[in-house]
C-alpha cells in the first residue's frame, strides 16, 4: 500500500541514530521507520548505527545514497529523522527538487552554539515539512522561524509490550538480588542520559533522603553528571540506597522497566537543554510501571496529568518529597496505580497512533 495517495513513489528515511545504539532517538527512530516500512514494503532507510565519532564519514554516504537515489527516480519522500542531519542534507534535497520533512526533538533546535544555530535554523526556515515530537518542540520551531502552517505535531509511539503478574514478578525478584537488598524493598527507577537537566543529582538530593529506607533509587544511563550523582549521594546519606547502573542494553532496561515499582522523571529546567518529550515515560507506562515526572517542556506531552501518569511542579521539593513519600508507602497502590495509566496509555501513546499522525502530516504536505 503506497504511504499517501499523492505519491507512487516509496518514501526514504535517514537517521543518525538507530538500534542497536540503544537511546530514546534510537527508539523513536525504529518506530517511525516501523510505520514506514509497513505503509510502503520497498520503502527504504538510510541508518546510521554506530557512536557519534563515525559520524563524519556516514553523513557523506548518506548524503550519495540520498542523491542517488533521488536522481535515479527512486524514492518519492525524504524524512530524516532530526534538524542537524537535516541541514546536511538540506543543500542536496532542495537541489534535486525532493519531496522533504524532517523531524525535530527539542534539544535540536536549543542547542546554544552560534554556528549551529546559524546553519541549522536557517535550514528549517525553508523546510516543507517539520514535524515536532511535542506541542514545545513545535512552540520552539515557530519561535526560531519556522512556518507555522509547515509544522506537524506527530507525538511519538512505541509497540505496546504484553505485561503479565509474573514478567513484573520475575523482574523484580532478579533485580533485587543483583543489587542485594530486601524483598520489602521499593524501587525507583530513572533512565536516561546523566546530564543536569534530568534532574537525576536534584532528586538525590531534594527528595530521595526524605523517603523511607526501603527505598532505593536505580539510576540507568551514562552521561557526565554521574560523579555528581554520586557526591550527592554521600552528601545526602543516601549513597546505600543509590544504584548507578551505567548504560544499559535491551535485556536490562526492559528488567528495569518491568520490576521496578515507579519510575520519576524529575527534570530541572536549564537554559538551551529542553525535554522534547521524554520517550522512556512511554516505555515505562506500556509495562505497568507508573511515573511520575517534572511538569515542563516537552514531557507534558509524555503524560496526561492523572490519565497516564502524574505530574509535578518541576523543582518543588516540598511537592516531589510529598508525593514520593505517599507513593513508595504504597507499594501495592502503585500495581495498581500502573495498571490504570498503562490501559489510558495504550491508545494514546502507542504506535498505531504515531502511524496515523505520521502518514497524515506526510500527506498533507503533498495536498
Amino acid at each position: 500500500m503506497p504511504i499517501v495517495g499523492q505519491m507512487s513513489l516509496p518514501p526514504m528515511f535517514v537517521t543518525r541514530k538507530f538500534p542497536p545504539s540503544v537511546g530514546g532517538m534510537e527508539t523513536l527512530a525504529s518506530g517511525v521507520w516501523e510505520v514506514l516500512r509497513q505503509s510502503e514494503d520497498k520503502a527504504v532507510l538510510v541508518s546510521h548505527r554506530g557512536s557519534n565519532r563515525t559520524l563524519i564519514f556516514w553523513l557523506p554516504v548518506a548524503a550519495w545514497k540520498v542523491a542517488w537515489s533521488l536522481l535515479r527516480r527512486q524514492v518519492g519522500f525524504v524524512l530524516v529523522g532530526d534538524a542537524a542531519t537535516y541541514a546536511f542534507l538540506h543543500p542536496i534535497l532542495r537541489l534535486l527538487g525532493a519531496d522533504y520533512g524532517t523531524m525535530v526533538m527539542g534539544l535540536d533546535l536549543t542547542y546554544g552554539n552560534r554556528v549551529y544555530r546559524s546553519v541549522v535554523h536557517g535550514a528549517l526556515k525553508r523546510t516543507l515539512l517539520v514535524l515536532a515530537i511535542s506541542e514545545a518542540t513545535a512552540r520552539t520551531a515557530e519561535e526560531i522561524g519556522v512556518p507555522k502552517e509547515r509544522i506537524r505535531v506527530v507525538r511519538p509511539g512505541i509497540p505496546v509490550p504484553q505485561v503479565n503478574e509474573d514478567t513484573r514478578s520475575r523482574a523484580r525478584a532478579a533485580l533485587i538480588s543483583a543489587l542485594g537488598i530486601g524483598n520489602d524493598s521499593v524501587l525507583v527507577l530513572s533512565l536516561g542520559r546523566l546530564v543536569r537537566r534530568k534532574g537525576f543529582r536534584w532528586f538525590v538530593e531534594h527528595v530521595l533522603p526524605a523517603t523511607a529506607n526501603e527505598v532505593h533509587y536505580l539510576v540507568a544511563g551514562a552521561g557526565p553528571e554521574a560523579g555528581a550523582i554520586i557526591e550527592a549521594a554521600r552528601a545526602a546519606g543516601v549513597s546505600d540506597r543509590v544504584h548507578l547502573m551505567g548504560q544499559v542494553g535491551d535485556h536490562l532496561r526492559d528488567q528495569l522497566f518491568f520490576g521496578c515499582d515507579l519510575m520519576v522523571q524529575p527534570n530541572i529546567h536549564v537554559p538551551n537543554d529542553v525535554e522534547g518529550f521524554g520517550l522512556v515515560i512511554i516505555e515505562s507506562t506500556l509495562r505497568g510501571t507508573p511515573v511520575v515526572a517534572a511538569s515542563l517542556q516537552g514531557i507534558k506531552d509524555a503524560v496526561v496529568d492523572r490519565v497516564t501518569g502524574l505530574l509535578v511542579t518541576a523543582e518543588s521539593s516540598s511537592d516531589w518529597s510529598e508525593l514520593i513519600v505517599k507513593l513508595t508507602s504504597q507499594p501495592y497502590e502503585l500495581e495498581v496505580l500502573g495498571a490504570t495509566f498503562r490501559e489510558n496509555a495504550i491508545d494514546l501513546y502507542g504506535q498505531e497512533r504515531m502511524a496515523r499522525e505520521l502518514l497524515s502530516a506526510i500527506d498533507k504536505s503533498h495536498g
